[in-house]
């Protein structure tokens, strides 16, 4: 790890200088910005223009900055592998993470109200500063309507169900900390720093940035090092009638990709992204007209540009680049209309990808296609009890593509698939004022394209059916429960049904689809309580996919997320648990088992304050039994990684 670091220190030192910079502007406003220091009753980042439905409940989990701060939290990716339900692989080929929930495939991801496409959400999540994070939600249902396609824009529509969103929220112009420094050193080399600034432009108009550097050379042998710099400039307007919010994004580095184990497939592989830039511009506002009436407006559009270096260890004259150029565009318009305990919300949503490049495993081939997509929800409020339905169309268009099908390969262009169809029910019930009940339903279709049949054949049209139970209650402030449970049956389902030689590398394999009827089912059980200084969450979740016509199951069947707590003024100390079973896992090679393991993470704080500015210094240590498991068969895990963290805030 050595060519990606050479700008690193000058990198480091302009970034820093700038976070000095920015320490000055706030200090002009402050008196104006402690008079904003919590959310307008409107404006974006409320429910008014984005709301879910109550029966949404019980299957969301809301992290907020404190609980990135408590633990010792790289990214986005990391803080999600503590929800419920939620299975993080981490591993080294093209893409570093890939997450998913409820033994699905695809969880869909939107920042500031931004839908971005998976590679290019991947990208940013690893890359987002920590520092610029005020909340994110997961969503363990695919039938939050107006959030986004219940498919992925691009790749295999059977290997994309979508299962659920991620909603992040980054941190507003009109919020506290005013001004904030960080610092992190720790083991394998890594080193960070970032530094976030507000300040009020006028009565009506705040802003902030964000900017950051890190890098980490990664344990020896790994090659899973990186640097990066990174920043968020946003601009935000509140209005009497009208809300208004503008981000721009743009982190700038290189990562290397870790070099697997033997039983991987790729130990030879010594690939690296150089260099790796993703740019992202969003905007939307909310227009009031009035107390029954409001409008939402949201868009974006991110590119990422990446070089794979794609290198052998035994082999440099095998040495290759392949360039990856994405460009995404979102628009999304809807309007509510409230009136009498009732919320009827009509929207419509565009996307558009190209990559003419290729992506990801169709490298050299370009891809460009939209969705056009219409959507309904109504949701009707009583004293203890909510009704809610829903309905979403999505028309998806391939404008150009290439499909690989066995040995056969073919250009697709201007091919319309079938409209993907879904429709949503929900409810709720509070028999007690300690009870919540929940209900929530969801139907789709959808027709599988892009994916290796043992026939060649096109597969049927694939039709879920899925329905949820939940019930939450308060026992005691030191015992909340919730409980879901879940069942999804799939008719037509697609699923992997073998494996034959790649035509086009004879020492890999690629997987072979089928078609099948099915169940996914399972449960999920959170319980949390705190009294005075202490605290605790725990998290448990089973799925039960054992009826997989192929009989494997290649998700884990249980998952285990915890975390005990003490805070005061002055101290913290946290501890997280993760426990994850067995389960086959497939890569370049084949097939092996990962998972089963139980690791630990800690961090204990001291809080102080000097001329009134509040000073934070943690020491963490992730993974404390040094286990070197494996989330992707061949490629294990770090190990212990101990560091320190310092934060200021002005």
């Amino acid at each position: 790890m050595h060519k990606i670091y050479t700008h690193s220190t000058l990198t480091s030192l302009a970034t820093l200088g700038v976070s000095c910079a920015l320490l000055s502007l706030p200090a002009i406003a402050a008196e104006r910005l402690d008079a904003v220091e919590v959310l307008p009753e409107r404006g974006i980042q409320t429910d008014d223009v984005y709301s879910q439905p109550k029966s949404f409940t019980n299957n969301s989990q809301t992290f907020q900055r404190e609980d990135f701060q408590a633990l010792p939290i790289n990214n986005a990716y990391e803080m999600l592998d503590y929800a419920t339900g939620a299975f993080i692989q981490t591993q080294g080929r093209k893409s570093p993470y890939f997450a998913s929930i409820r033994a699905g495939s695809n969880l869909g991801i939107i920042i500031d109200g931004a839908y971005l496409p998976p590679p290019a959400a991947s990208k940013v999540l690893m890359q987002l500063p920590v520092t610029a994070i005020e909340s994110m939600t997961i969503v363990r249902d695919a039938s939050a309507l107006n959030l986004g396609p219940l498919t992925s824009i691009i790749g295999p529509m059977t290997s994309s169900r979508t299962e659920g969103f991620v909603v992040i929220k980054t941190l507003s112009a009109t919020h506290k900390p005013k001004t904030e420094l960080h610092a992190r050193l720790a083991n394998f080399g890594q080193a960070g720093a970032n530094a976030t600034g507000a300040l009020q432009l006028n009565e009506n108009l705040y802003a902030r940035a964000v900017l950051g550097t890190e890098r980490k050379d990664g344990p020896a042998g790994y090659e899973n090092g990186y640097q990066q710099t990174a920043g968020l400039w946003k601009l935000e307007g509140i209005h009497e009638k009208f809300d208004w919010q503008i981000n721009f994004f743009h982190a700038d580095g290189s990562r290397e990709l870790q070099r697997g184990l033997d039983t991987s497939g790729v130990s030879d592989a010594r690939w690296e992204y150089d260099p790796l830039q993703i740019r992202m511009i969003n905007s939307q506002a909310g227009f009031y007209w009035d107390e029954h009436n409001t409008t939402a407006v949201r868009f974006s559009y991110s590119e990422s540009d990446a070089d794979l270096q794609k290198k052998s260890y035994q082999n440099p004259a095998a040495d290759s680049e392949e360039a990856t150029r994405e460009r995404f565009s979102n628009l999304d318009i809807s309007h509510a209309w409230k009136q009498a305990g009732n919320t009827l919300r009509l929207g419509y949503n565009f996307m558009f990808y190209h990559n003419p490049t290729g992506m990801l495993y169709y490298p050299g081939y370009e891809r460009k296609e939209h969705i056009h997509s219409v959507y309904l929800q109504d949701e009707y409020r009583h004293d203890n009890f909510s009704v809610d339905f829903g309905f979403r169309n999505d028309r998806r268009h391939i404008d150009k593509g290439y499909e690989q099908i066995g040995t056969q390969k073919k250009i697709i262009e201007d091919v319309a698939l079938d409209d993907l169809l879904t429709a949503a029910l929900g409810a709720t019930y509070n028999p007690t004022p300690a009870d919540l009940l929940s209900f929530r339903s969801l139907y789709t279709e959808q027709q599988p394209i892009g994916v290796y049949s043992q026939n060649s054949a096109q597969l049927p049209k694939e039709k879920r059916l899925r329905g949820e139970l939940g019930w939450s209650h308060v026992w005691h402030q030191l015992f909340r429960t919730t409980l879901t449970a879940f069942i999804e049956n799939l008719d037509d389902g697609a699923y992997v049904s073998g494996q034959i030689v790649d035509p086009q590398d004879p020492a890999s394999y690629i997987n072979i689809y089928d078609a099948d009827s099915w169940q996914n089912r399972g449960l999920e059980l959170e319980i949390k309580g705190r009294q005075g200084a202490y605290g605790y969450e725990l998290g448990l979740s089973r799925v039960d996919p054992e009826e997989t016509p192929s009989g494997v199951v290649n998700v884990p069947e249980n998952l285990v997320r915890a975390r005990l707590y003490y805070q005061t003024a002055k101290w913290q100390f946290n501890l997280g648990i993760r426990s994850m079973s067995e389960y086959l896992s497939a890569n370049k090679a084949g097939t092996g088992m990962a998972g089963d393991f139980v690791s630990y993470d800690a961090s204990i704080g001291h809080t102080f304050k000097i001329s009134g500015n509040r000073h934070q210094i943690n020491l963490f240590a992730k993974n404390l039994s040094d286990e070197k498991y494996e989330t992707v068969y061949g490629f294990p895990s770090e190990g212990t990684n101990i560091g320190v963290d310092y934060r200021v805030q002005f």
